[in-house]
């Protein structure tokens, strides 16, 4: 075998393939911790890991002195140790591109089911109650409503064509890094966040989890949005306070929310938002369609094939010497 790649959880066999058809050995972890993690990674020296969500930590890089790359399934590098991966030099690859599709389709999923109040009808009609739609309230066409995306980076404008072409909203955004004359989409950019917070019927929220932007969501960010808002997030949990998205929510400061990430991705049963009918929750399953799947798994694979045979890495997620 010419080297060796450990996989953190059983992944597509798409990516597989491609290791196999460049003479590596796969081997599928058995463990669930940190511990067995790097027990696998010792016994077997491994030459790359691929991850999924697991947290692949400085311990786990020490285990195997042959580790010379980290491909991650997905877009988010935050459960990786970057800065350590960096410094021992273990090259770090990733699928940008794999599920951006799949994740602007589920916020389009999640916007229309807040404004239709999906849940509380679900219920209703449940319950044996198919008269509820003579008691609706405050359900919404996004037609013409106003779509606030803070982060219009590829994501952001993946969804802002899809809300203004498909459904004919108006959209604004705001992202520090972006310039007007860059977007690929019809998104107007403003000047600060707080506009947007206040002009947007709909925000979506598409920021990666950064010092800079882990709990910038607050209570503070939740008071300047409409009355009747809905807040959606497909990003990254621990970017919103959570508990100051629950206030909002229990003190009617927002009307809706629709969330596929959370602060801690194991939810508490005592987390009110559970019983809440204004609020749309699935979890962390955005990404998770079978084409994303194989697109992500495959260009992970192939970010390792890259970086084991000395070719050009078409997706690095940092710069090692």
């Amino acid at each position: 075998m010419k080297y060796k790649v450990l996989f953190l959880k059983e992944l597509d066999v798409s990516g597989k393939q491609i290791l196999w058809d460049d003479g590596a050995e796969v081997i599928v972890t058995s463990g669930h911790s940190e511990d067995a993690f790097i027990k696998e990674i010792r016994e077997h020296q491994v030459d790359a890991m691929m991850c999924r969500t697991e947290m692949v930590t400085p311990a786990m890089m020490d285990a195997s002195p042959n580790l010379k790359v980290i491909a991650k399934h997905g877009v988010g590098l935050n459960n990786i140790d970057m800065e350590y991966a960096t410094k021992k030099g273990i090259q770090v690859v990733y699928a940008p591109l794999g599920n951006t599709n799949s994740v602007a389709e589920h916020v389009l999923l999640l916007m229309l089911m807040t404004a239709r109040r999906y849940r509380h009808v679900d219920q209703e009609f449940r319950s044996g109650n198919f008269n509820v739609r003579y008691t609706l309230q405050d359900t919404f066409e996004l037609e013409n409503m106003t779509l606030g995306i803070l982060g219009c980076g590829r994501m952001g404008q993946i969804i802002a064509n899809k809300a203004a072409l498909g459904f004919g909203m108006r959209v604004i955004g705001y992202d520090p890094y972006a310039k007007q004359e860059h977007m690929k989409a019809p998104v107007k950019l403003l000047e600060n966040r707080d506009d947007v917070l206040a002009q947007a019927d709909v925000i979506s929220l598409n920021l990666p989890s950064l010092p800079s932007t882990r709990g910038s969501i607050n209570y503070a960010a939740f008071q300047k949005m409409k009355p009747k808002a809905l807040f959606i997030n497909c990003s990254r949990g621990d970017v919103v306070v959570e508990a100051d998205l629950i206030k909002a929510l229990q003190e009617g400061i927002i009307l809706g929310a629709g969330l596929d990430v959370f602060d801690q991705e194991t939810i508490d049963s005592t987390n009110p938002m559970l019983e809440m009918d204004n609020v749309i929750m699935t979890p962390h399953t955005a990404a998770t369609t079978r084409q994303a799947v194989v697109r992500c798994c495959s260009t992970a694979a192939q970010g390792i094939v890259e970086v084991m045979n000395g070719k050009p890495i078409t997706f690095p997620g940092n710069k090692v010497n």
